[in-house]
């Protein structure tokens, strides 16, 4: 099934606008050194970014091969995931890594969704960038990783998505 091309558009301008929004949370995530700003700032990263990967998640089931909606519900899952697992765990010394990882992250983002009416064209996007966006991801999972075996499994499966 393909995709109508309007709502990609749609998906595609609301998305931009939600990684503009990320990235002043980046910018101040990078500047906080309190603890209650920090922690209010990744449950809010998380929940903008969540709303990408809902949408993400939706247009996939439209066309199950697009690899570009595919890698950008994996990413962003994986973001949110990390993010409230950071907030919770209040690691404060890693959050500027965050800032630093997920600044990368909405580049790349920003990149798929520039091409993202042409599944071949994010399909090499996500080619060229998903391997190193993985090994970041891994590293940066494990600062964060929960306690429960079942919440590691999750991490590791969406890892493996990418």
């Amino acid at each position: 099934m393909s995709l109508d091309l309007e709502l990609i558009k749609d998906f595609r301008e609301e998305s931009e606008t939600l990684i503009d929004e990320l990235e002043e949370i980046t910018d101040q995530l990078e500047d906080s050194d309190r603890e209650e700003t920090t922690a209010a700032l990744l449950k809010e990263f998380s929940q903008k970014i969540d709303r990408i990967m809902g949408a993400a998640k939706n247009l996939q089931l439209m066309a199950p091969d697009h690899k570009g909606l595919a890698f950008l519900a994996t990413i962003t899952e994986m973001c949110k995931t990390i993010g409230y697992q950071a907030a919770a765990l209040k690691r404060n010394h890693l959050v500027p890594i965050f800032a630093g990882f997920w600044a990368e992250t909405l580049e790349v983002m920003r990149e798929i969704l520039a091409a993202i009416e042409s599944p071949e064209s994010t399909k090499k996007v996500v080619d060229a960038r998903s391997e190193m966006l993985q090994k970041r991801l891994t590293w940066l999972a494990e600062k964060v990783a929960p306690e429960s075996a079942e919440e590691k499994e999750k991490v590791i499966k969406l890892l493996k998505k990418l």
